[in-house]
């Protein structure tokens, strides 16, 4: 039995001093200056990415802070091939397998239909997210799902839609997002935009675009005064948002939705604002009235210094006080306006600047749920079915199992997006608690030991742990293979009893000399079943219990 004790957190004091205190500003957005080495660019790639390969890392290592600063920040050139009909388990008359269902009619009638759309749209989101490169894309296509919140649409068409417009924008303008976000479907029906009409204005979109996408609820300063807006510039704006609809015909309910402007639905009236915004009023101006107001928003400087917060909340830490907001946030901001909100340029000079390599910013972060799952599934060598059905039904699974854990795309609990990203004062602590911890352990514990089990898919799935230990320099030395794993999966070094007690772990009953010729005899025959399972066998364990130190759950 291993003495767990040699196993835990060994920055116990530095982690407790993170939950009292903000990072230090050190060097502020001034550009890095140290070392670039596997470490640094480790640390870039676990926060920019869901799970970074030792490929990866040793490839950035290799091209530089810069060049991979423009590979991970450069806006996508084009949407991924869109999700597809993959099994004939449900006939659609109207989509053959292999074929995408996106603009195709819905099916509602046909009994499970819809359904198996929403799993091909879940299996699809797993996969890109699994198969990401260097690149930003899949994780602020995240962040901008945890931002622009929409939930429980009952059309995955409509849901496929604004997950792409997020990815189209993932790297690109803020303020034409907020234009473009604000008559999409899924959030028009969301945010009941749908039913905002100059008879009935509906305020849900209007508060939720200044107070939760924009601007930020301050301070109360008065009744009805949050600081950056009033109620009297919630009722106007919502007024100048009405006339944008959902066109549905009755006789075609599988007819493809369409967002439409209907005039008169829309209040021609001139809009007055508040002293919040120098009292200067709305005129009217019918279909385009809705991209006047955001940008009358965005004139106002709290919606570059409010993105920015929620940009280094998600990417660099939780805390921020006077110092993070005089010298990081508004630094950001000031360069998000200069490139007119363009978000890659004040990204970029986040992941380059001496702040974010401090030692301070190593492993201050719990893991969120997909960080976890897909650093484990691609670091160590997760090899997915090939054939079409069961590839999705496996991704479709991995979805809904593990849904535990407290954070599922296209189900986010409240329009605030998932709690740890907001909620005071736990913030990402909350991820780990007595129902999403089992979870957790559940997982790698499938998957290390090549248990899990996917609905209608034929076997046991896992991890290919020899291929990754492969990968390393030297696998045959224990102490070596050891070392690179630490450096691999975890964010800060850990002590040499800790080591010592994973080498327990992974020789058993073996001698240092017995691994490397269990090694070598797996390395000269790749093909021999029994050499693999030799090697197999002593990696299970080790990476279960690797997996499974505190450590493991920090970025």
């Amino acid at each position: 039995m291993m003495d767990a004790s040699n196993l835990t957190l060994s920055h116990s004091k530095t982690t407790k001093s993170h939950t009292a205190r903000p990072l230090p500003v050190n060097g502020g957005l001034s550009p890095y200056s140290g070392p670039w080495t596997y470490e640094t660019a480790a640390h870039l790639l676990r926060r920019t990415m869901f799970g970074p390969t030792h490929e990866q890392i040793k490839q950035v290592v290799s091209d530089g802070l810069t060049a991979t600063l423009v590979k991970l920040t450069s806006k996508p050139t084009r949407q991924p091939n869109p999700p597809v009909t993959y099994t004939e388990s449900i006939v659609d008359p109207n989509v053959k397998k292999g074929e995408t269902w996106v603009r195709a009619a819905l099916g509602q009638n046909i009994q499970g239909l819809v359904q198996l759309k929403e799993n091909s749209l879940y299996a699809w989101m797993m996969e890109l997210m699994f198969n990401e490169t260097v690149s930003m894309t899949e994780k602020m296509t995240l962040f901008w799902h945890n931002h622009f919140v929409t939930s429980d649409i009952y059309d995955p068409r409509m849901v496929y839609d604004y997950i792409s417009l997020l990815r189209n924008h993932s790297l690109g303008n803020f303020k034409q997002l907020t234009k473009d976000i604000a008559i999409d479907k899924a959030m028009l029906i969301y945010l009941n935009g749908n039913q905002n009409s100059r008879v009935a204005p509906n305020e849900n979109f209007a508060r939720e675009l200044m107070e939760l996408f924009t601007l930020g609820k301050g301070e109360t300063a008065g009744p009805g005064d949050y600081t950056t807006f009033t109620e009297m510039d919630v009722l106007a704006i919502a007024k100048a948002l009405t006339g944008y609809t959902i066109f549905t015909d009755r006789n075609n309910p599988d007819l493809y939705p369409e967002v439409r402007y209907i005039q008169n639905r829309h209040d021609t009236t001139t809009k007055q604002l508040s002293h919040r915004f120098n009292n200067i009023q709305i005129p009217n101006a019918n279909a385009t009235e809705y991209q006047n107001v955001i940008d009358i928003i965005f004139a106002k400087r709290e919606a570059a210094t409010f993105i920015c917060r929620k940009l280094y909340n998600f990417f660099i830490y939780y805390k921020i006080d006077d110092a993070i907001e005089q010298e990081i946030v508004d630094g950001m901001a000031d360069i998000l306006i200069a490139s007119n909100f363009e978000i890659s340029p004040v990204l970029n000079t986040l992941f380059a600047s001496e702040h974010f390599y401090s030692i301070e910013a190593l492993g201050c972060l719990i893991r969120a749920p997909y960080e976890y799952m897909f650093n484990t599934l691609k670091t160590l060598r997760f090899v997915p079915p090939t054939d079409l059905e069961q590839k999705y039904n496996l991704f479709a699974s991995i979805y809904r199992n593990f849904s535990g854990m407290q954070q599922t795309y296209f189900n986010i609990p409240t329009v605030a997006g998932w709690d740890p990203y907001h909620q005071e004062p736990a913030y990402h602590e909350i991820w780990i608690n007595s129902a999403t911890l089992p979870f957790r352990v559940a997982f790698n514990t499938q998957f290390v030991n090549k248990s899990f089990r996917a609905r209608n898919v034929t076997g046991t799935f896992g991890l290919d742990l020899p291929e990754y230990v492969k990968s390393l320099s030297n696998p045959s030395n224990v102490n070596e293979l050891i070392n690179e794993v630490v450096k691999h999966l975890l964010p800060q070094p850990i002590e040499q009893k800790q080591k010592d007690a994973l080498k327990r772990v992974l020789l058993g009953n073996l001698t240092e000399a017995q691994w490397t010729t269990n090694w070598n005899n797996y390395a000269n025959n790749p093909g021999n079943a029994q050499a693999k399972t030799a090697v197999d066998n002593r990696l299970k364990p080790f990476f279960s219990t690797l997996l499974n130190m505190p450590e493991y759950h920090l970025s």
